[in-house]
């Protein structure tokens, strides 16, 4: 009979080297990661990974949106094909989730933290998107931020009974928040409670985009998230196969004939598998990003942007592109000094602000404010190759 300690254990105990020693790694690693990006365009790119976090968890759940579609509701120019524009809500709404969850500071383990990350997710979404569906297709209304009111199987899982959702959910901050665990452990532990919160199942729906949401938080709270520069939800879209495999491989019962698969109800070489997995996968992020970023790399490629791809823009490549490195390099620069910058007079100075400001190249906050990077869609695959897929900014994926 299952009780509320059924997650155990939460944490493997055998083989930790490999898993340690990716850990210090990360550590290191994220550390880096947004040391040469000047304050102004670190929070530019931060916001850029939020988009990545929208658009992989959508895309492992099987719905895909566009990167200029985002783009288009976040200005509310919302589609008229209904279900184009439910699933821009779906970003607005997953966007704001996580601006909500990147300003708070209670445990990310707390069962109020998880249903309030399903209520507001749940209360932006149109009528049509706020249902349940059950194993046999039907759909029922569903109220966001309420724990399940009864059993589910969903694939191969067999949900816990719902009546052991809160204690499980109870057990599980118990454990997760123990002082005993080590920050290594912590980190370690990242892919173990992804999966035991995965398991637990507490929201009718919803829950795998709710626990890619609660791993962020508790990222972000170890603080290897790199100022918020690297995306998990990106890692495990590239290896969706491999992740839904692992996870429900994670779902196993111990053997109860092998002396190294722990003590407790499920397996723990399976859960080892799969935080060895996660680790994997974050710290390829990490090194993903750390690439993309490099400030020499990133200059040549928005120097090809302005000459190549923005033809309005071409004419005035050398100047624009003197304008971009500029707020690349120091992060922002007053509006006055756009003619120092390029070497013309005051009017030419004017004139190619206006014209890199008008590509949306270069954005501020007021009409006299200083200026900073612009990141809009249609600078991305040069810009940023390979950090959404292919032709997906404008198109679908190929």
């Amino acid at each position: 009979m299952l009780t509320k300690t059924a997650i155990e254990p939460v944490i493997p105990v055998q083989k930790l080297r490999p898993l340690e020693d990716l850990a210090c790694m990360i550590v290191e690693r994220s550390a880096r990661l947004s040391a040469g990006l000047r304050g102004p365009f670190r929070t530019q790119v931060a916001e850029l990974t939020r988009w990545m976090h929208c658009y992989y968890s959508n895309l492992i759940e099987g719905q895909q949106t566009r990167v200029r579609d985002i783009e288009a509701a976040l200005k509310k120019d919302f589609a008229a094909e209904p279900r184009q524009r439910d699933l821009q809500q779906l970003s607005l709404a997953h966007l704001e989730v996580q601006r909500w969850a990147a300003a708070q500071t209670a445990s990310p383990f707390a069962s109020n933290f998880l249903c309030e990350l399903h209520r507001r997710f749940y209360a932006q979404l149109p009528a049509a998107m706020r249902v349940a569906t059950t194993a046999k297709g039907k759909k029922t209304p569903l109220t966001g931020g309420d724990l399940r009111d009864r059993d589910v199987e969903v694939g191969t899982h067999i949900g816990p009974p719902h009546e052991l959702v809160p204690g499980l959910l109870g057990h599980f901050q118990w454990r997760y928040e123990s002082a005993d665990f080590s920050r290594i452990q912590r980190i370690i532990a990242i892919g173990a409670s992804h999966h035991r919160l995965t398991w637990i199942h507490p929201f009718r729906d919803g829950n795998g985009r709710v626990v890619r949401l609660f791993s962020d938080a508790v990222i972000r709270q170890l603080g290897i998230d790199g100022g918020g520069l690297w995306s998990l939800s990106r890692g495990f879209a590239r290896n969706r196969t491999e992740y839904y495999e692992r996870l429900s491989n994670a779902d196993q019962e111990r053997s109860r004939s092998s002396a190294d698969d722990g003590r407790g109800h499920l397996s723990e070489r399976a859960l080892w598998d799969f935080c060895e997995f996660t680790l994997r996968v974050i710290a390829d992020q990490i090194a993903f990003m750390e690439q993309l970023l490099d400030l020499n790399s990133l200059e040549r490629r928005i120097e090809h942007y302005v000459r190549v791809v923005d033809a309005p823009v071409a004419p005035e490549a050398d100047r624009v592109f003197l304008l971009l490195r500029e707020a690349l390099l120091r992060g922002e620069f007053p509006r006055g000094e756009a003619a120092r910058i390029i070497g013309a007079g005051d009017r030419t100075g004017r004139s190619v602000l206006a014209l890199a400001i008008a590509a949306g190249l270069l954005v501020s906050d007021t009409p006299k404010a200083p200026v900073r990077l612009g990141l809009p869609a249609k600078v991305h695959e040069t810009y940023f190759p390979q950090l959404f897929p292919v032709n997906q900014v404008t198109g679908s994926v190929g």
